[in-house]
Parts: C-alpha cells; structure tokens; sequence
C-alpha cells in the first residue's frame, strides 16, 4: 500500500501554540536575509492551495507584483491527485473530487484555462448495514430537510447568518440535531448518514447552507483535479515559491513583513500586503509580531477541521457490475454503517475502460479509527471491502491511502464551525487584518469545497485592489 500521508510525531496543543503567536517578537528571525520591493503593489500570498494560487493569479493579471509561498513540494494543498504506482494511467483523488454544475468559479476557470469535466457515471447503490446487504431506495429526507431550506435563507445575502434569525435558530443546532427536532426516525437518520457521510456533528446552518448552493451534474477534472492547480502554478511561473514554510507574520505602519523557511535558510520578504491562505492549523504555528484582534485569534482557536482519509483500491476489473445483488455502479457505490464510510466508484473518470477504481471515504470517527490501525490499515480495510463487496480482496492490484488529519500542512479535509458559532465565526474568518487578508474554504459559504477556495480569492483580490 502507497501511504502518501504525512505523519506529525508530535502534536503540539493549538491553545499552546496561539498563546506564543500573540507573545512572539518581530526579532524572531535574528540573521535572516532580508527581501525588499516597496513599490505600493507587492503581495505575498501565503499558501498555495486553490484559494492562494486564485488570489495570486489574479492579482497579478491586475499587475500587482506577488509572490506565492508554499512549504510543500507540489502546489494544490487539499486538492490532490496521485498517478505514480497506479497501473495503465490511473489516478486517484486524495482530497477535492466533486465539482456541480452550480460551482460557478471552477467553471470559470476550467473554461479560462481549457480543461474539460469528464461527468461521473450513475448506477445502482448497495448498502451495508447491520452486517447485512442489500438494496434499498435512498433515504427520504426531503420532507424533514424542506423546513430547514426555508430558514437558512439565503447563504450569499451579505451579513448571512447573523442577520437572518430563522438562520441562527439553525446555527445552533447540529445535522443531526436538527433531524430529530424535525422528527426523523432514528433509521431515516441513520441511512442518511450512511448515503450521505458521517456528517452528523457538523453545524447544521453550515451544511445546510452549503447544500442549498451545491446543484445539478457533477464530474471532475478529466485527467484529474490537480491540473487546475497546475494551471494556475504554470501561469505564476517562478512567483511560486515551493518548499519555502511561512515562520512568521508581522504587519506594521508601512507593510507586513514575512519570514519564511526554505532549504538555505530564514529569509525576510517585505509586502504592502499579505494574503493568508493558510488553513487555520498550519496558521497556528507561524508566529506574529503582533496577535490579530480578539475575534480572529478566537476563530483560529475554535475552528475544527474534520477528520477525513481515503482508501483507494485499484481492481482488475469492474466486477460491481456483476454483484450477486444484481449489476452495481455510479459514484455512490456502496452505503455502509462501518469505518468503511462509503465505497465511491471512480472508474468513470480513469483512461482505462477495465481497470476499476474504488475508494472508501471515511469521515470523523471512522477516519480517526483507520488512522489509530496503523500499520494493520490495510488489512482491516481490506476486509470491510470484502464485507461490503464480496470478491473485492482477489481483485485489487494497487492501493493508496490519505489521511487528512495526519498532514501537517492540512489538520483535516475540510473547516467545520463548532454548533452555535457561525454567526460571528463566518465574518471573523473572512475580516482583513489591517494589511492582512484571508482567503480560503474556511472563509467561504462553500466550505470543504473547491468552489469556496475560489470564491474566497475573488472577495479577497477585491479587498485589495478596492473592487
């Protein structure tokens, strides 16, 4: 098995870590070179996932003078594919892997930058619960969850949710919380939560405003995600700087000064402006000159990334299609009630027509579980995967493994607000610092989503360049 996860030996405290941000010193970086351009339209972008790259690309086609500093080797951040070790072209998604028709700022640029969608397939979903398999119809929520589409209100209406009352009522509530004060059964909720994910702890007015906006086909990139954070890297050129960690932030009178690490040393750049793209986990170990208001250093303690991991399964064939069941397929293969999360079908979107690709997505306590195996992951996966589709142990040929959590650069796969706390968390995330701004995911009313990274870099270019 390929584990392409990056493990963190040791887990340093969050509280711990914000309370040497506020007392760190702008002399935190004793003999480092410094780099200086203080022209009135130099930005530094810190963090070359979707959100960084966006704000840099665009800043730079209004002429701005950016530089885009990024501790990894690979731009992307969450968005991730993996080719190397797959057979006859394969490739896998990691992180970012759905785009609807409703994300309208990835489409802008898969058409500004010509890449083309490949749609996934549709078909028959099993379900495993119980120890038991069989077919059953989706879960009927509609009629619980129509309420809920009526009070969250509009989630792109300035001032959202702290302005809509219906909202808040929603704000405090969990997913699953709010299915019970709906009157869902406990078994509606429970084969949900198997169709849909393990999602039931995340603040209901997030989720449900996210729903609302996310609408029609879906498909990936063809070829894979990680073209279009290539496209952006091949356009920025040498701005983006890789493998170059951000150690330090301070903002003062005339600009903000950033330290950052690369492999010849501690080094100075000085900006007219920041923009940090940077998940707030990563943010908490980069020091400041100087804390940021209340608010925000609140929001960057509080904010949780959901535990998240992927296990890809690469098969000789597509032998779903043949299940004793009957013929199985789509995205949505199979819905469980174990660690395996859900079985998703990627075979739609790889070059080769009998190759198969399966994945269980795990999330929360499953992904904390597959994690706490260790080196007994794959065996233990491997045989859910039996349970779940039954031959399936004989039929794999490569596997992959990604484990959100355990990357340093990540925290988890995606933002989730604590229950009660999006109506101030929301506009606390996305306020500028002064000279600092904030793009990314956890800014945006799409989070977890590709199309939030995106959407955020718009409001941030905006911010700088004043419209």
């Amino acid at each position: 098995m390929r584990d392409v996860s990056t493990a963190m030996d040791v887990r340093l405290a969050r509280r711990g870590l914000l309370a040497g941000l506020a007392a760190a010193s702008v002399a935190g970086l004793g003999g480092a070179e410094a780099v200086r351009r203080d022209d009135g339209r130099r930005v530094v972008v810190l963090g070359a996932g979707l959100a960084g790259l966006a704000s840099a690309y665009r800043l730079m086609s209004r002429g701005y003078d950016v530089t885009v500093l990024e501790a990894q080797e690979r731009p992307g951040g969450r968005v991730q594919t993996v080719r190397d070790g797959l057979l006859r072209g394969g490739h896998a998604e990691l992180g970012g892997l759905r785009i609807f028709s409703s994300h309208t700022y990835v489409h802008r640029y898969l058409t500004e930058f010509g890449l083309a969608l490949t749609p996934y397939d549709t078909g028959v979903t099993a379900h495993l619960r119980s120890g038991r398999r069989f077919l059953a119809p989706a879960a009927d929520v509609g009629g619980y969850f129509g309420p809920a589409v009526a009070k969250v209100g509009d989630p792109l209406a300035a001032g959202w949710p702290g302005d809509t009352a219906s909202a808040r009522e929603l704000d405090d509530l969990s997913l699953t919380e709010y299915l019970r004060s709906a009157g869902a059964p406990a078994e509606v909720i429970a084969r949900f939560l198997a169709e849909e994910g393990n999602v039931g702890r995340w603040n209901a007015a997030s989720v449900i405003g996210m729903e609302v906006l996310t609408t029609g086909a879906v498909g990936s990139v063809r070829g894979g995600n990680d073209r279009l954070p290539l496209a952006f890297a091949a356009r920025l050129g040498d701005r983006l700087k890789l493998r170059s960690e951000v150690v330090r932030i301070a903002p003062d009178r005339s600009g903000v000064a950033v330290g950052f690490r690369d492999r010849s040393g501690l080094h100075e750049m000085r900006a007219d402006r920041v923009v940090c793209a940077l998940p707030f986990g990563p943010l908490c170990r980069v020091a400041l000159g100087r804390p940021f208001s209340p608010a925000k250093m609140d929001a960057i303690r509080l904010l949780e990334y959901m535990p998240a991991a992927r296990f890809y399964a690469q098969t000789r064939t597509r032998f779903w299609t043949s299940d004793s069941l009957g013929p199985l397929g789509g995205l949505r293969l199979v819905a469980t009630d174990t660690m395996l999360g859900r079985i998703w079908n990627t075979s739609s979107q790889q070059s080769d027509p009998t190759l198969g690709m399966l994945h269980s997505y795990m999330m929360d306590d499953q992904a904390t579980r597959f994690a706490a195996l260790g080196s007994r992951r794959e065996r233990h996966i491997r045989n859910l995967f039996e349970q779940a589709l039954p031959g399936s142990d004989q039929q794999i040929v490569r596997t992959v493994t990604k484990v959100w959590q355990d990357d340093p650069w990540a925290g988890g796969g995606w933002s989730m607000v604590p229950v009660g706390a999006l109506h101030w968390m929301l506009p606390a995330m996305r306020r500028a610092e002064g000279r600092v701004h904030f793009a990314g995911e956890h800014t945006s009313v799409w989070p977890g989503w590709m199309n939030g990274a995106l959407e955020s870099a718009e409001r941030v270019v905006r911010e700088v360049t004043g419209g």
